[in-house]
């Protein structure tokens, strides 16, 4: 009969093969067990929770909420298309800027932003797991923002272009000196395929400012 030797308090005690495995497959299972996914069946989340924040931008809209607004995908077609919740980019508008033009697809910005995930699982069920940022503060709840000081951030410079599509078209309804909260589907972002931190499947958060623009010369 095979056996495995286990070293206990420096005896050498042997035990039968069979009994080995079957703790190693028990061992296995608790560890397994007590493994939380933070981001379960993930992009399904996603499609529910996105189609839920466009009607409800929408409702608002309709009851005269100036600061909500909702626009298609910049690359959709105009006319003769069936428009779905994900070809749609929702924003929260919560601060207007002096600018009076917005950027276009061939223009270079320059902004200010934090992005996140929508609320997980685990670890982020209070406010979503954030991705990435350009700027110091913390999450302020009262006004559904993030703390930000013009003197301790620099923007970051983008082609407009060179964006997903859902970030491009936001920027190209912005103004400069706006800040905006935006909500991008991950159809509109990076799919289903994961990107860096990202899982696949990610509806993504933006805390949005754009700070000003230039055309190519």
């Amino acid at each position: 009969m095979k056996v495995n030797i286990d070293i206990v308090k420096g005896r050498v005690k042997v035990l039968p093969f069979y009994l080995f495995t079957l703790l190693l497959l028990l061992t296995s299972c608790k560890e397994k067990d007590d493994t939380i996914d933070e981001f379960p069946n993930w992009a399904h989340q996603n499609d529910e929770y996105y189609s839920i924040v466009v009607a409800e931008a929408r409702d608002k809209i309709a009851s005269g909420d100036a600061s909500w607004a909702v626009f298609p995908s910049y690359s959709k077609p105009t006319t003769g298309y069936d428009y779905q919740y994900f070809d749609y980019v929702v924003a929260k508008k919560l601060e207007n800027g002096s600018g009076t033009v917005s950027p276009i697809m061939t223009d270079t910005v320059l902004v200010h932003y934090v992005g996140r995930l929508k609320e997980s699982n685990d670890k982020y069920k209070t406010l979503g797991m954030e991705f990435d940022r350009t700027f110091p503060g913390g999450y302020n709840a009262q006004t559904d923002s993030y703390d930000f000081d013009p003197a301790l951030s620099t923007p970051v410079k983008f082609a407009v272009s060179g964006l997903i599509n859902g970030f491009s078209t936001a920027l190209m309804q912005m103004h400069a000196g706006d800040h905006w909260r935006v909500y991008i589907p991950y159809q509109l972002g990076y799919g289903t395929s994961t990107s860096g931190s990202i899982p696949g499947g990610s509806t993504l958060i933006f805390d949005l400012r754009l700070e000003s623009f230039w055309h190519k010369k």
